[in-house]
């Protein structure tokens, strides 16, 4: 297993920071390695009836609009279910009679420790909605049915939209939701 010799912290941000130095490898010898260090975050797919609620919104990253899950950072000590609720009354106004739990993954594990975890929401009922300050969400539905072809055609592009829409259609298939 790699093992830092060397680190070195670049950059401290209040999401990320960056750190970069030598890492001892298997075979003796060193190597540089630069790691992003995240702070981790939830997605969750909620289901509502015979709809996926989903949020557009414009990413400077992308560059564009992007139609996503509804997801965000966990504050620090925050439980990755606790985080899940917490973005699903923001963004949608909605909470959830059921939270289960879908996956646990590293968005891009070569450069970041970042996880994103994802729920599937159900049971949904009305909650207080408030976006955060600099989120200018548009909630948006889609049918159940169909959903499967949207994926395919590239309607999204988004990974954690990708991920937690491919396994909530496999968990309803075999649970019968």
């Amino acid at each position: 297993m790699e093992q830092w010799a060397e680190r070195h912290e670049v950059f401290r941000g209040p999401i990320f920071s960056v750190a970069t130095g030598n890492v001892v490898l298997l075979s003796g010898q060193t190597a540089r390695r630069d790691v992003v260090e995240h702070v981790g975050g939830v997605a969750v797919v909620p289901i509502h009836e015979d709809r996926v609620l989903l949020v557009r919104q414009f990413r400077i990253a992308a560059g564009r609009e992007l139609l996503e899950l509804p997801a965000g950072l966990r504050e620090p000590g925050e439980a990755p279910a606790t985080a899940a609720a917490r973005e699903l009354a923001e963004e949608l106004g909605y909470r959830a009679g059921r939270l289960i739990p879908l996956v646990t993954y590293y968005t891009s594990p070569g450069y970041s420790n970042e996880q994103t975890h994802i729920f599937l929401a159900l049971e949904l009922s009305p909650a207080p909605a408030e976006a955060d300050w600099d989120e200018l969400l548009h909630p948006e539905e889609r049918p159940l049915a169909g959903l499967q072809e949207a994926l395919l055609a590239g309607e999204f592009v988004d990974g954690k939209t990708l991920v937690g829409l491919q396994l909530a259609l496999a968990w309803l298939a075999r649970n019968g939701g």
